[in-house]
């Protein structure tokens, strides 16, 4: 899979390597950055420019995106801008068909962003998005995307969205997924994947006691691999829940710091109730999402090596840089 992860993001960035522009937006006061306006930065760029977006106090608010473009930020939670990011309300892919294709191959990277979503207006193929913090995702026709590094710190119901069948080949690897709590009747962090969707190499946390809290829903023969699934010591859970789903799950540990036994997880060369044994993640122990937590694996980790192609499981597997 690392493989075609490479190959992959080589395609979304290789049409952009050249020709083209780049523009900043600051709206922080004095600026000098070219713009003040994400979306009017949009406006004036051509397909394949890249638009860096400064970090400051102040929201971005909203944009659609309506063409090939790379928005870039200096990371979701940078050490050299006194504890300011560039935050968006909201990404939203252009309900336009004809805009549809033309924003495909854009990527979104270095940002922390409320939610990111389409309007069912046409497919979208080979997005990036990597290295943002999130709340949620929501796409109705999704093709090709990689999701990829990033952290999801969801209080929405459920991270990951997909509405209906209309998506296929979508990569979710390498995320940190912090499940803290429930504003929704119905609670997953996964919805509506397909057999052709990987998710691997996440760790996934939930964090909080509900009885609705549920990790898969509605998911058909999706591949799972390599992952950590770490419970809070608030939450009560008994199973890694699958309603409505056929997973098989591969290579993936199962954790609770309360103390209580997981279920162990349909499929092979799981470690369940098995401690992944990170760095650091305070004392007492709790995996619960924070940037002073280390979730790298300490010597010795039972984690190390376990992966189904021998590397370790979690977000550094297979080399990957994860960038707190």
């Amino acid at each position: 899979m690392k493989t075609s992860i490479l190959k992959l993001t080589f395609l979304l960035f290789g049409t952009s390597l050249f020709a083209q522009t780049t523009w900043t937006v600051d709206n922080r006061p004095g600026t000098t950055a070219q713009f003040t306006s994400v979306q009017a930065a949009h406006d004036a760029a051509a397909s394949g420019d890249f638009i860096y977006v400064h970090p400051s106090p102040n929201t971005y608010g909203s944009i659609t995106i309506s063409k090939e473009i790379h928005l870039r930020g200096i990371g979701h939670s940078p050490e050299l801008a006194n504890g300011e990011y560039a935050y968006l309300s909201n990404i939203s892919l252009s309900t336009n068909s004809t805009e549809a294709t033309l924003c495909s191959n854009s990527s979104i990277s270095g940002l922390n962003i409320n939610s990111i979503s389409d309007g069912n207006g046409g497919a979208f193929t080979n997005i990036l998005i990597q290295n943002n913090r999130i709340n949620y995702l929501n796409f109705y026709q999704a093709y090709n995307y990689i999701i990829q590094g990033n952290v999801f710190n969801s209080s929405s119901g459920y991270s990951i969205y997909f509405n209906g069948t209309s998506h296929a080949n979508n990569i979710i690897s390498h995320n940190i997924f912090n499940m803290v709590g429930n504003t929704s009747a119905t609670t997953a962090i996964f919805n509506n994947l397909l057999a052709s969707d990987t998710v691997a190499n996440n760790l996934i946390m939930m964090n909080y006691n509900s009885a609705t809290s549920t990790f898969f829903n509605n998911c058909n023969n999706t591949a799972v691999n390599n992952n950590i699934f770490a419970l809070g010591t608030t939450a009560v859970i008994s199973s890694i829940t699958i309603n409505n789903s056929t997973i098989n799950f591969q290579n993936c540990m199962t954790f609770d710091y309360g103390g209580q036994t997981i279920a162990a997880l349909p499929g092979t060369n799981n470690l369940n109730n098995t401690n992944p044994q990170f760095t650091n993640i305070g004392s007492p122990a709790n995996p619960a999402f924070t940037y002073a937590n280390n979730y790298k694996l300490a010597v010795g980790s039972p984690a190390i090596g376990a992966g189904s192609d021998g590397s370790e499981l979690g977000i550094y597997g297979q080399g990957f840089l994860f960038q707190m």
